[in-house]
């Protein structure tokens, strides 16, 4: 009797839902720091390298199969899920939160869902549902409508960051089908998670090599130092939940996170960053909930047990 009650207060959808919003608040908390340590001078790559490399180290420790790291089968896994799921979007993210605030680069986040519905739709992994593209592209357009207010709100914007923003969309779109078609059997997510997470600090360490980059910057203060922990520790359990939301959910829900990300992102930004707002964003975020609402009426995925 006492299983049947846990099952019906908390049934899988609820689980899933849970991690969808747990995920979107680390995610936007996440730019948050990183707004609080590249404003002091860290290059993004160099955060975005330390990031991966301990949350990457840490999941690692608690690993049960560690030796699975080094099958072949799960290499192209790695790599091309850290680059478009992690290294490009955190690098660009992270250079773009001191250049337009945490609110507004949280709102890239929110863009994935409609490109990861068209994608996923189109390799036939997704059945088609006008109410779901209704709601999405809702959700999108009025993300649109809040860069444009942001843009009128900064003065001497410079359209290349808005640009670099898009690529963030498009990169966590291609990673969040890829990862769902190319998820490899019998791996734990928190395996997947710790190999990711080391591959892009692997990209991300040759990189900044090439680029010239220090990866240990001179004057790094304990101030710093802290940030960059805390922020390793956090990345470790947002992957992990991450991919846990991924194996129990599909490419077009899991996309949602940046969504949810965003909506946190704005609020972080008002009360960390004294980042001020006008009513038109607040409305635009009003209904981005709104059109993720529209496209959640029918029923979003079929989580595992």
């Amino acid at each position: 009797m006492i299983a049947s009650m846990q099952r019906s207060l908390f049934p899988p959808q609820a689980a899933v839902w849970g991690l969808l919003l747990a995920n979107g608040f680390l995610i936007a908390l996440m730019l948050a720091l990183a707004k609080a340590a590249t404003s002091q001078g860290m290059p993004a790559v160099t955060y975005a390298f330390w990031q991966t490399l301990i949350a990457g180290s840490v999941l690692l420790v608690f690993s049960q199969k560690r030796r699975s790291l080094l099958e072949r089968r799960l290499s192209c896994y790695f790599l091309i899920s850290g680059l478009t799921g992690i290294a490009v979007p955190n690098v660009i993210g992270f250079y773009l939160v001191t250049k337009l605030g945490a609110g507004f680069t949280g709102i890239m986040y929110a863009l994935p869902p409609i490109f990861t519905f068209l994608i996923a739709t189109g390799m036939g992994l997704e059945k088609r549902s006008w109410i779901k593209l209704a709601g999405l592209s809702i959700a999108v357009i009025a993300c649109a409508w809040i860069v444009l207010q942001r843009h009128s709100e900064i003065s001497s914007p410079n359209l290349l960051w808005f640009a670099m923003g898009l690529i963030i969309p498009a990169m966590l779109s291609i990673g969040n089908v890829y990862r769902s078609v190319a998820w490899p059997d019998a791996v734990k997510p928190m395996v997947l998670a710790a190999g990711t997470l080391l591959a892009s600090a692997m990209t991300l360490g040759l990189f900044a090599g090439l680029a010239g980059t220090p990866i240990f910057p001179v004057g790094t203060g304990s101030y710093l130092l802290g940030i960059v922990i805390l922020q390793g520790l956090l990345t470790a359990l947002t992957y992990l939940c991450a991919f846990e939301l991924q194996r129990r959910s599909n490419p077009v829900f899991y996309s949602q996170l940046g969504a949810v990300a965003a909506m946190f992102g704005l609020l972080i930004g008002v009360i960390w960053f004294n980042e001020r707002y006008s009513v038109g964003i607040w409305l635009g975020a009003l209904v981005v909930i709104l059109g993720l609402r529209i496209s959640n009426r029918t029923k979003p995925t079929s989580p595992e047990t």
